[in-house]
């Protein structure tokens, strides 16, 4: 090849790749500019919206608001209107009350003084009123039967204030002291309690005590959330004293002792979580525990598929374990068993003839916050439903 060829494909070789890299860019820029044509911005799903609106609500509540939830345990959903507001100190006001589909009442007001000491006390007022005209009692202990259902009336009427203190940012300690005043009646459900039942199975059976509560804690916290949590635990003890006024018969005290834990699996879309709860109760000689201030199990949370207040007695110990997973970005299944038991004697706090339930739920969840549970559970006497506002430990 002459020297002229030569310096030909020499100048080609080198000029070729810049028309085809010009011509790659100028194909790029094109494909970029009709995909842009078709872009839309994201939409939420309704999912997606509603776990935001709740969060949004969690974090920056509204002063007029309506209180959704439940008033006491067995009332079902209760529905009511609520205000609350907010000093620029920290402070807070909230009011609220709520009826229930069963006709329980409650009214009830807060205050939460600004916090001091670098933010690690706080200190609270309440107030609160409740009227629960068909509250379950099926007799006490382990072996009470469903065929034994009777109802009976609670009233009460509570004052007083509690302080905390965060001592770290996972352990917290604190108490209170509360004015109780409470009345008990015939039941308007069924058989009213005083016809099955007479004070000697059904301790303070008639009466109307006003207390004195004392209360403490400790606790070591180091969960995500309170209202929803994939890892972390929950390690709780609460002491309580219910001295009657007047000295009456029915002062005792009340030891309640509660661990959490939650295992993630798979970078948190399996979760195991555990939960034991003990109670325990205490008198002087010759004194006694109310039935109706005693541990219970049955309900939404403890030993699920019972109905709530299924069993009664002096001391309670309740085992539960969850298998978690996410089936959604808002939405969780789990698989559970439940485990406990009632005693009259605190030496049968044991592993022995303990009542069972197992179950599969649905949790719909914001970031920090459960917002609706809806659980099927399977007992020796039959199926039940659950349906919640918060997560079940």
């Amino acid at each position: 090849m002459s020297r002229i060829g030569i310096l030909i494909v020499v100048c080609m070789a080198s000029t070729t790749p810049g028309w085809a890299q010009q011509t790659r860019e100028q194909l790029r820029a094109a494909a970029q500019a009709e995909k842009a044509k078709t872009l839309q911005p994201y939409v939420p799903g309704p999912v997606e919206r509603y776990s935001a609106t709740i969060q949004q609500a969690l974090l920056d509540p509204p002063p007029i608001y309506t209180f959704i939830g439940g008033v006491f345990p067995g009332g079902a959903f209760a529905l009511g209107p609520g205000a609350r507001y907010r000093w620029t100190s920290g402070a807070l006001a909230d009011v609220h009350g709520a009826w229930s589909m069963k006709n329980y009442k409650m009214v009830d007001a807060s205050l939460k003084l600004p916090a001091f000491a670098g933010r690690r006390i706080a200190v609270e007022t309440h107030a609160n009123w409740l009227e629960a005209p068909k509250v379950a009692f099926y007799g006490p202990g382990n072996t009470s039967l469903d065929s034994d259902r009777t109802s009976f009336l609670y009233r009460s009427t509570t004052a007083g204030g509690s302080a905390r203190v965060q001592l770290l940012p996972v352990a917290s300690v604190g108490g209170g002291l509360d004015y109780l005043d409470l009345t008990t009646g015939p039941g308007r459900l069924g058989p009213s309690i005083e016809q099955r039942f007479g004070p000697v199975t059904a301790t303070g059976l008639g009466t109307a005590p006003t207390y004195t509560r004392s209360h403490a804690f400790a606790a070591i916290d180091w969960r995500d959330s309170p209202g929803y949590s994939r890892h972390g635990g929950l390690y709780r003890v609460d002491w309580s004293s219910y001295q009657q006024r007047h000295d009456g018969p029915y002062s005792f005290t009340r030891i309640d002792a509660e661990l959490d834990q939650f295992v993630p699996l798979l970078r948190e879309n399996w979760v195991l979580a555990f939960r034991a709860l003990a109670s325990v109760t205490g008198t002087d000689e010759g004194r006694g525990v109310p039935y109706f201030l005693m541990p219970s199990l049955g309900g939404g949370s403890e030993l699920r598929g019972y109905p709530s207040w299924r069993f009664r007695d002096r001391h309670r110990l309740l085992l539960t374990g969850e298998y978690r997973w996410t089936a959604g970005q808002f939405v969780d299944m789990a698989i559970f068993l439940d485990a406990g038991k009632v005693v009259s004697r605190r030496r049968d706090l044991d592993l022995n003839d303990l009542q069972t339930s197992y179950g599969i739920g649905i949790r719909f969840h914001a970031p920090a916050a459960t917002i609706l549970r809806a659980e099927v559970a399977r007992t020796i006497e039959g199926i039940g439903l659950v349906f919640a506002f918060g997560p079940s430990f």
